[in-house]
C-alpha cells in the first residue's frame, strides 16, 4: 500500500528537483509511479461563473481533501499495474474497464484518473493563461509555430512521418507538453494517445457521473445530469431531452458548443456540468479570455465512455479541452490509452 510519508532515495530526489511538486509512490506490487501533486483550489478564484467553494475534484464521497495526485505520466502497464513513468511506450489499445482495473488493482486511494481530475487541472490551465501542447502529429505539434517540438517517437521514425505508430515514449517532448510549462508538470495531456477517464457517461446521450471525485462509487449509484447532448442536423447540442439517438459520430469544436433553442437548463446542473469541462461556460453566459482548445466528439447510441485530450494524429482536433463520449468500453484501439491517479 502506497504512502506518500516515508521517503527513499528516489523519491527524496524527485521531490528535492522539482521543488515538491513532483513524487514518487509505490503500489502494492512496490513498482514506482512519478505523480503530480495538485492542491485543492476554489472555483470562485478560477471564475465566478463556476460558482463558490473548492472545486468538485478535491472532494471524495463528501470529504474535503487537500491535494490529489496525478500521473506525471501516461500509464505503462508492468504485472497487471498501471505505472506512470517516463520514458516509456504508453500502453495503449486497451478498453476501459481493463485500463480501470489496471489503475485500482495498485492499492487504497490508487484509480483511474477521473473526469473531475481532468477537469480540475484543464481549468487550473485555462486560468494561469498556458494550454499545454502535445503530440498532435505523428511526433510533433501540428501548430505552424511549434512543429519543432518534438517527442520520441516509439517506432523510431522522423516526426511527421504519417506512417508508423506514432507514439512517443512518455515525457520525452519538451516542458511545453506539460500542463505548467515546466518539467515538474503533468506530460503528454493534449495528443499522444486518448485517455480513458472514469466518472464520465452518457447512455443514450444523457449524461451520468458521481457530483463529486468519489472514484469508488459504483457506476450504478452515478446519477443522470438531467442534461444530455442530441444529434441535431449532424451536430452535438446540449438539451434536457434527447430524441435523436442516431448510431453514428459527430461532433463540434468544444468551445463552440451549444444548448437546443428554448431549452432551461437547471442553474446547479449547469454549474456542476462547467466544472466538469463538459459545458463550455458561455453557455451559461459566461466569456472566455483564451479561448480552450480541442473538439467534441459525439455518439448518442447506447453507453458510451469519457476519453479525453485526443491522440497522435489528432491535430487541432486534440487539446485539453478534446473530450469524445463516442466509445463503447469494450472499445481497443493503439491511440487508447490512460493515466493512473492517487488519494490519500
Amino acid at each position: 500500500m502506497p504512502t506518500v510519508f516515508v521517503k527513499d532515495s528516489l523519491r527524496a530526489s524527485v521531490e528535492a528537483s522539482s521543488g515538491g511538486q513532483m513524487t514518487v509512490l509505490y503500489d502494492d506490487k512496490g513498482f514506482p509511479s512519478y505523480m503530480v501533486r495538485i492542491p485543492a483550489f476554489n472555483m470562485q478564484d478560477i471564475n465566478p461563473i463556476y460558482g463558490t467553494g473548492v472545486h468538485p475534484a478535491f472532494y471524495v464521497d463528501g470529504v474535503l481533501k487537500s491535494e490529489i495526485f496525478i500521473g506525471a505520466f501516461q500509464s505503462k502497464v508492468y504485472d497487471g499495474r498501471a505505472c506512470s513513468l517516463p520514458g516509456v511506450d504508453p500502453t495503449g489499445s486497451i478498453n476501459f474497464d481493463t485500463a480501470k482495473t489496471y489503475c485500482t488493482s495498485k492499492g487504497a486511494g490508487w484509480h483511474l484518473m477521473t473526469n473531475w481530475e481532468w477537469a480540475a487541472v484543464a481549468l487550473w490551465c485555462l486560468k494561469n493563461g498556458f494550454q499545454p501542447r502535445g503530440n498532435s502529429d505523428y511526433g510533433r505539434s501540428h501548430e505552424t509555430d511549434y512543429k519543432y517540438e518534438t517527442g520520441s517517437r516509439v517506432d523510431n521514425l522522423a516526426p511527421g512521418t504519417t506512417s508508423g505508430t506514432g507514439r512517443t515514449l512518455t515525457g520525452s517532448g519538451p516542458a511545453s507538453w506539460r500542463h505548467n510549462n515546466t518539467f515538474n508538470g503533468i506530460s503528454d495531456l493534449v495528443g499522444n494517445v486518448w485517455e480513458w477517464q472514469d466518472g464520465l457517461k452518457i447512455v443514450d446521450g444523457m449524461i451520468y457521473m458521481p457530483t463529486d471525485n468519489n472514484y469508488n462509487l459504483a457506476e450504478t449509484s452515478w446519477l443522470s445530469a438531467g442534461i444530455g447532448i442530441d444529434n441535431v442536423s449532424g451536430v452535438p447540442v446540449f438539451t434536457t431531452n434527447v430524441t435523436n439517438k442516431t448510431d453514428t459520430q459527430i461532433y463540434k469544436t468544444w468551445k463552440d458548443l451549444t444548448k437546443k433553442e428554448g431549452d432551461t437548463f437547471e442553474d446547479s446542473v449547469l454549474k456542476m456540468l462547467m466544472q466538469a469541462a463538459i459545458i463550455p461556460i458561455t453557455i451559461g453566459g459566461g466569456t472566455y479570455a483564451v479561448n480552450p482548445n480541442g473538439t467534441f466528439y459525439l455518439n448518442s447510441s447506447g453507453e458510451r465512455i469519457a476519453l479525453r485530450g485526443g491522440a497522435w494524429s489528432y491535430a487541432a482536433n486534440a487539446g485539453l479541452f478534446a473530450l469524445s463520449l463516442a466509445s463503447p468500453r469494450s472499445y481497443v484501439h493503439t491511440s487508447f490509452g490512460f493515466r493512473p491517479a492517487y488519494i490519500a
